[in-house]
């Protein structure tokens, strides 16, 4: 059964793939927790409802249809092609870590609810990795997916515009502290990445327009949504973007855009530093992560050294478990009249993590990220086709958007946020051996199983030499 994007074709794994691709689109479309939705309308709230509602035995549906489609693309021929053995090994090892460290925190007292909610989420991104990496195999494939990440992230920031422009400029309310929800900052800031790298390979100006005029709606959602961790990861998401751009055409076209924006962007950052105006406030998200701490940076630092506390007084290797709270050093900036579980999700959930689960879960749970942003670099440089080399590259800045929601804004319970960071895995599970980035497993070899290649580019590199 052939499948390929843009061809009629047939097949259960073609289904599969437009179900989770589906499933994938209402995920980061449903409403919920968002400002709008309280005071406006939300127009999937359902999504949210139907799907990712615990059901009477806890497991929720959305979870019920990726397990099905992960056996239904097994089944399949090509669901059963070769992965990279390292990124298998360290998804497993993460969702071992997962459920061994939810035991000993239970078996130490710790609260099973609480554990159950602080480990369902990652544990749900570990399946979905897999699921993802059965039914998406080729970079076509993933090509598709960005356009339905695009769909998601253009209603999104529809929403948010109208909210703002009806609402809060017309006076109707008092600014809110966000319009969206925390972790729209993951999904914006990856499609403006998409759009940023499109840009720079693509040759063809009226595409290069259309890319600006969306990446100024997602750029004005997160202006309007007020996260500064948004401008942090779509700074760091260029810097990681350039450096793994190949030799050639494209990455000479960065450099001058970027010798020549770099003047205007110091102009800018001179003039904007300590200005409260709202087109200065990406300025002011550097300023306040480093030289002038605000009181959301004051509160942060307060729960880093609680956090910090927590790992000095359980044991060092092992944690205390999942189920626990963290130490709290000071109750000035305490949250708990507005949520009372607040000392187990802590805003740093890598340092959360390290806390809960010490040395030894900490690396088997985040043993995944370095394993896959190393695949997908290897993707980005040596992959034998343009868009595979994309896909790479995004796999990779992904990771990075993903490690700073995480570190800064309580990434591991916001759905955007791990499931962003399981197609990232995912891509670095099956990707790298069909874009002959990574050598062929010796067992499939062994049996005869031949990946799909990608086809290799038929002319060299515009410079005139391999890379």
């Amino acid at each position: 059964m052939l499948a390929q994007v843009g061809g009629r074709v047939y097949g259960s794994r073609v289904r599969v793939r437009w179900v989770l691709g589906v499933t994938i689109v209402l995920l980061f479309m449903a409403e919920a927790q968002s400002t709008y939705g309280d005071k406006w309308t939300a127009p999937f709230a359902w999504a949210f409802s139907i799907l990712f509602e615990a059901t009477p035995w806890k497991i929720r549906p959305f979870d019920h249809i990726t397990a099905l489609c992960l056996i239904v693309a097994l089944n399949s021929r090509d669901g059963k092609g070769p992965r990279v053995k390292s990124m298998r090994n360290a998804l497993l090892l993460s969702g071992a870590s997962i459920v061994i460290w939810f035991l000993y925190g239970w078996l130490r007292g710790g609260g099973a609810w609480e554990a159950s909610w602080q480990t369902y989420l990652p544990l749900s991104g570990v399946l979905f990795a897999f699921a993802i990496a059965a039914a998406f195999r080729t970079p076509e494939h993933y090509a598709l997916l960005a356009k339905m990440l695009f769909v998601a992230a253009a209603y999104r920031a529809v929403m948010c515009w109208c909210f703002y422009f009806i609402y809060v400029r017309g006076m109707r309310i008092e600014p809110p502290e966000y319009i969206t929800s925390h972790d729209d900052t993951v999904l914006w800031v990856v499609c403006m990445l998409i759009l940023a790298l499109y840009a720079i390979e693509t040759p063809n100006l009226a595409a290069r327009f259309k890319s600006f005029l969306f990446f100024a709606l997602l750029f004005g959602a997160v202006l309007f949504n007020q996260r500064r961790l948004a401008w942090v990861s779509l700074a760091m998401g260029l810097v990681l973007m350039f450096v793994l751009l190949r030799p050639g055409r494209a990455k000479r076209r960065a450099t001058r855009v970027l010798v020549f924006a770099l003047p205007v962007v110091l102009v800018y950052v001179t003039i904007g530093w300590g200005r409260p105006e709202r087109i200065f406030r990406p300025v002011q998200s550097f300023a306040t992560v480093s030289t002038e701490e605000d009181t959301s940076t004051k509160a942060r630092n307060m729960e880093n050294l609680g956090l910090i506390a927590t790992s000095n007084q359980s044991s060092l290797f092992m944690g205390t478990g999942w189920g626990h709270p963290y130490v709290e050093v000071s109750s000035k900036y305490s949250i708990a009249t507005v949520f009372k579980d607040w000392a187990y999700f802590p805003h740093n959930s890598i340092l959360g993590i390290l806390g809960y689960t010490g040395v030894l879960g900490f690396f088997g749970y985040w043993l995944a990220f370095p394993t896959a942003m190393y695949l997908n670099a290897r993707v980005a440089r040596y992959a034998t086709t343009p868009l595979a080399r994309h896909a790479g590259v995004i796999g990779a800045v992904q990771l990075v958007v993903c490690a700073n929601q995480y570190y800064g804004d309580m990434g591991i319970v916001y759905p955007r946020a791990v499931y962003m960071l399981s197609l990232s895995y995912a891509l670095a599970l099956r990707l790298p051996i069909l874009a002959g980035a990574w050598p062929m497993p010796k067992s499939s070899l062994q049996r005869g199983r031949e990946p799909a290649m990608a086809q290799v580019e038929p002319n060299p590199p515009e410079d005139g030499r391999r890379t």
